[in-house]
């Protein structure tokens, strides 16, 4: 034991670990046909090795992904996904851009009545942005509970920090389950011939295949000046007094590269680089996780689960609502709703393993895909990115 651990503190012995839990987590999701997706097997056994000691909490670190790398890589991917959805497709979302808000709302409202009935309003404020989504809100809460110092505040942050640490765990199965059924539902549609194929236009539209694909170092060239251009707009903004996050303008700017063919259609996969950027993305966030011990965790384990499972009360009650407006399926609606709980890139993982158990050739492949990854990419960026920034910009002033 003493002779492995000591190979897991060197970099080789670091990353091989993280790929090992990464490649356990998609052993349980086949064994489990996607009842337990290959999130929540990674998150359950990465925080069983970091509680038993087995793996070192700077594990990520020691494998050498660190804070800045991850920052670059997600700025590259963040820009990679604005050539994801054209300008014909992104009005199309509309829709989703609505469902998106709606299940905001739903766990706004929620939380900060019934939550706050429960456990103050205090609380439910500091909660509120981390059951909206994005690390960037909880950080936020935590930076305003530093500044005011109080015991009350700290108790606030520490509510934010493991709401944002648990909802993976309800997050995770309840989206994968209505993935699932999803592309079970469009998979039942494209052998029936009720789903049309992707034509041979559509697949030029969606994978750039009517250009040749650009060397990896001219994609990754062209994505890094995105991201060099985002953060300069983030310094700008901030000095003006409205910052917004430079990962915003990397999808602006990556959709307007796009639009402007200067930027091909998922130019990170074409070029062979968007899986490895991926996997590195994926392993900082899980790697996370080391900062969960169980002295953080389980004395407010019950508050933070308890505000969790309002706000996917809340989702799940506006999803309903969605589906009759908009007429989409309560399962498509519900699972857009819930990437205020996990986001990009586990979205993407989760509907690649949904499309992975529930379809049988590359054509229906593509046409389920075509249906589904829009609305999960769109909105990710609407609940994780956007709104739930501005929504910790509000409450945290309510934090005493």
């Amino acid at each position: 034991m003493e002779f492995l651990q000591s190979l897991v503190m060197t970099p080789y012995g670091a990353f091989t670990a993280l790929l090992f839990v990464m490649v356990m987590g998609e052993v349980i999701a086949k064994a489990t046909k996607g009842v337990l997706p290959s999130a929540f097997g990674v998150t359950i056994l990465l925080l069983a090795g970091f509680w038993s000691g087995i793996l070192p909490p700077n594990i990520v670190e020691i494998s050498g992904i660190t804070a800045a790398f991850f920052g670059l890589i997600s700025a590259l991917l963040v820009a990679n996904m604005g050539t994801l959805i054209n300008r014909q497709e992104m009005i199309a979302q509309w829709k989703t851009v609505v469902i998106c808000l709606m299940g905001l709302t739903g766990i706004i409202t929620l939380s900060l009545t019934a939550g706050s009935a429960l456990f103050g309003f205090s609380t439910a404020a500091a909660a509120t942005p981390a059951l909206a989504g994005a690390a960037m809100a909880v950080a936020a809460v935590r930076q305003t509970a530093e500044e005011l110092g109080t015991d009350t505040a700290a108790y606030a942050a520490l509510i934010a920090v493991v709401v944002m640490s648990v909802q993976g765990l309800f997050g995770y199965p309840l989206t994968a389950f209505c993935l699932k059924k999803e592309a079970r539902r469009l998979s039942a549609e494209f052998k029936a011939g009720t789903l049309k194929p992707v034509t041979a236009a559509g697949q030029s539209a969606a994978v750039g295949a009517d250009a040749k694909p650009e060397s990896t170092n001219m994609a990754l060239l062209k994505l890094s000046i995105i991201a060099l251009l985002s953060y300069l707009l983030q310094v700008i903004t901030g000095k003006l007094g409205f910052q917004l996050s430079m990962y915003v303008w990397a999808l602006i700017l990556g959709f307007i590269g796009h639009e402007t063919h200067l930027l091909q259609t998922d130019s990170l996969n074409r070029s062979n680089a968007n899986g490895m950027a991926i996997t590195i993305l994926m392993l900082y966030l899980f790697g996370g996780l080391s900062s969960s011990d169980p002295k953080t965790i389980l004395p407010v384990f019950t508050t933070a689960a308890t505000l969790v499972i309002l706000g996917a009360i809340a989702m799940a009650i506006m999803a309903v609502i969605a589906s009759k407006l908009f007429h989409k399926t309560f399962f498509m609606a519900f699972a857009t709703t819930l990437n205020a709980y996990l986001g990009f890139p586990v979205n993407v993982m989760l509907v690649n393993e949904a499309l992975d158990l529930n379809t049988d050739s590359p054509e229906e492949r593509a046409a389920v895909s075509a249906e589904i990854m829009p609305p999960m990419l769109v909105g990710s960026f609407v609940c994780v990115t956007i709104v739930s920034v501005i929504i910790a910009g509000i409450l945290v002033k309510y934090i005493v």
